[in-house]
């Protein structure tokens, strides 16, 4: 693939190195979900996570204070993660959430780069969405060869869900920006 700028270039490769990191400990990953679990670390390395995504969406494309409109959608998007996250009980599928809803955001800026550049792209929100959807099928494929991990058809539904919401919110952010101008 031809890169249009090397801002794109530098999103694909990011969400390559993501997808790598996260198929290359797939082995490895119970382990470190029991040490959190039991450890006081695990609550709170989650929410440092949860609340730098939610810094990097708000902020993402900022080039003036936020208004009251921006204000209240990204208060509104922090809810809305806020009462799923806290809602699904295991910590390895709300790690799901968080994974693939930032590589559906990055596949997302990438399609939107290319298109800025005068290249078709048809549906980047439909593309994001169901590529980042294919690579957490890989995801569960790739656990069948795994004897400590298991393939669960949840995991998959967890990055499909992250991956909406990420693109969702990314377009609420976008509306808010642009009305609040």
């Amino acid at each position: 693939m031809k890169f249009v700028s090397t801002r794109e270039k530098r999103l694909w490769l990011s969400v390559f190195s993501i997808i790598a990191a996260i198929y290359s400990t797939l082995g490895m990953v119970r382990n470190w979900l029991l040490f959190l679990e039991n450890s006081a670390w695990g609550t709170g390395i989650f929410s440092f996570g949860c609340c730098l995504i939610l810094v990097l969406l708000v902020t993402r494309g900022m080039t003036t204070l936020p208004r009251w409109r921006e204000i209240l959608t990204a208060l509104g998007i922090g809810l809305v993660y806020l009462l799923i996250l806290v809602n699904i009980e295991r910590p390895d599928e709300r790690i799901h959430v968080i994974m693939y809803g930032v590589v559906a955001l990055l596949i997302y800026e990438a399609l939107t780069e290319r298109s800025i550049h005068g290249y078709r792209v048809l549906s980047s929100y439909l593309i994001a969405i169901a590529t980042t959807a294919g690579l957490g099928t890989i995801d569960e494929l790739i656990q069948l060869t795994l004897p400590s991990r298991v393939f669960d058809v949840h995991d998959i539904l967890y990055d499909i869900v992250a991956a909406i919401m990420a693109v969702t919110a990314n377009a609420s952010l976008m509306w808010a920006r642009k009305k609040a101008n």
